[in-house]
């Protein structure tokens, strides 16, 4: 169902954006992280360290029983939570991030956090597999919560209506997830937040036991949750690609048209060539779109300054009031690349 929704919403914003004689660029931008790391750190290991210490195993065995939760569900989507960490890491430009495995270090095994480990097995563990800081998961925990229900539905049927009654449900699960950054070199706590992360499944379907059978297993969700948590706790220290859309005029002109198709064949020069020769034009409209076009183009390439100065252009010379939204925009993203540059210097 979420698969269906998304394809109508990008057929909804598609049909919007040609009404308003634009189109849209999907266009990748590297974004810097929430925090900052030391430059010198380049190579991380990721430990699991939320399994319960000894003794502590039983109690919540006896806890899933009571909850139904799959036992060892929770060691299952930890060991994702490390991998979906990892992944996010390695995705990115910043960082090299290896999952640490057959090193059994235990925590508390709820939501409580464990003793800060001590550093001499910090620098231990980092000079065995050649990290230059640790990152621990040293708390992790679900829940899953199904929401069932139904409805009468009118539908056609052989060109009849008749009244159905149709099926309703939603998975919720929640994760969360405490890390804890170890950097042995100046003996730094650098990081130590949990985070609570949500992923929701919606079905419908005519029987109860159909919509069921549509939904992951718990135990797949907890597991997709868990990778899930991770790839977010990466996002936060480490500088990430994002998609974003842009939109540009593609109709103050006929020649605007050409350069529209020239964006979609990524020949952006070509574009800018038709652009740019509209931006003295006498219409106050047409030297507008082809500002902001201009705009587009100089933030596709890298050259957030002239970006910003062809947005003001656009709404202070021209009069666009679309541009306003950009000339914010822009300054955010410049802002965003001084604290970029800050993290990915060596």
């Amino acid at each position: 169902m979420k698969s269906v929704y998304h394809l109508l919403f990008i057929i909804f914003v598609a049909l919007l954006l040609a009404s308003c004689g634009t189109a849209s660029h999907q266009m990748q931008i590297l974004k810097p992280a929430s925090i900052t790391l030391p430059s010198e750190i380049k190579q991380l290991g990721v430990v699991n360290r939320s399994l319960p210490a000894k003794g502590q195993g039983f109690n919540n065995f006896l806890e899933g029983l009571v909850t139904g939760e799959s036992i060892m569900a929770d060691r299952e989507a930890s060991l994702e939570c490390l991998r979906g960490l990892a992944s996010g890491l390695n995705n990115a430009p910043r960082f090299n991030a290896v999952v640490i495995e057959g090193v059994d270090l235990r925590g508390t095994g709820t939501r409580e956090w464990p003793e800060f480990l001590d550093w001499q097995e910090v620098e231990e563990l980092c000079n065995r597999f050649r990290v230059d800081a640790l990152i621990a998961l040293e708390t992790f925990d679900s829940d899953t919560e199904l929401r069932k229900s139904s409805a009468e539905v009118e539908r056609v049927v052989d060109k009849k209506k008749i009244i159905v009654k149709e099926y309703y449900a939603d998975l919720r699960m929640n994760v969360r997830s405490g890390w804890t950054i170890y950097f042995p070199a100046k003996q730094q706590i650098i990081d130590r937040n949990a985070f609570s992360d949500e992923m929701r499944w919606s079905e419908s379907a005519d029987s109860e036991q159909d919509v069921l059978a549509r939904l992951p297993s718990k135990r797949g969700a907890i597991n997709e949750s868990g990778y899930y948590s991770g790839t977010r706790y990466a996002i936060r220290i480490s500088p990430a690609w994002f998609t974003e859309s842009r939109s540009y005029y593609r109709n103050a002109t006929d020649e605007f048209k050409v350069a529209s198709k020239y964006v979609k064949q990524e020949r952006w020069n070509d574009a800018i060539q038709i652009w740019k020769k509209y931006t003295l034009d006498p219409d106050a409209k047409v030297a507008g779109k082809a500002c902001y076009n201009m705009a587009l183009a100089s933030e596709v390439d890298g050259n957030l300054p002239m970006a910003l100065e062809w947005a003001h252009r656009a709404w202070q010379q021209h009069g666009l009031k679309k541009a306003r939204n950009y000339i914010d925009l822009i300054e955010l993203r410049i802002s965003q690349q001084e604290k970029l540059e800050l993290q990915m210097q060596e």
